[in-house]
């Protein structure tokens, strides 16, 4: 009787509870998704296009002309394929948000993207990205030299 009167007591209790962590739950999904909004869709986009541009520049100092028009193509098919993907993608990268950040923490993050300086780094990211590639570049082309060595040490 007496652990019947627990299990009672604490299923009541459960029950009761349960509508606010359910609520809980919804807030932060629904800051979740705010937070991809803000963030992934567009801006990813914006982010990789100049990044596959910039790779094609310098695929194109070695690739043939005629080859030139087909890997523009292909930049074409993958930056669309990657749309898609991403769209399907949203709600488990919401809930790898959800996941990894407290509830306090999207709002802060939220609040960040929705601030001038917040909007200032979504809009000029995509410049940002652009302006790194050829540094990157650059870097990997330095290295190179050293990469050649090592990997000849391997064999």
């Amino acid at each position: 009787m007496k652990y019947m009167v627990i299990a009672l007591v604490t299923g009541v209790m459960l029950l009761w509870c349960a509508p606010p962590l359910r609520a809980d739950a919804a807030s932060k999904s629904a800051k979740a998704e705010e937070l991809l909004q803000l963030t992934q869709s567009d801006q990813m986009m914006k982010m990789m296009e100049p990044m596959m541009r910039g790779m094609t520049a310098q695929m194109d100092k070695v690739m043939p002309a005629g080859q030139r028009a087909k890997a523009g193509e292909m930049q074409g098919k993958i930056m669309a394929l990657v749309a898609v993907s991403l769209s399907k993608a949203k709600p488990a990268l919401a809930k790898v948000y959800t996941d990894t950040y407290t509830e306090e923490e999207l709002d802060g993050i939220v609040a960040f993207y929705k601030s001038p300086a917040g909007r200032a780094l979504l809009q000029k990211m995509p410049e940002v990205m652009q302006r790194l590639v050829p540094v990157m570049v650059q870097i990997m082309g330095d290295l190179q030299p050293e990469i050649k060595t090592m990997m000849e040490g391997m064999k």
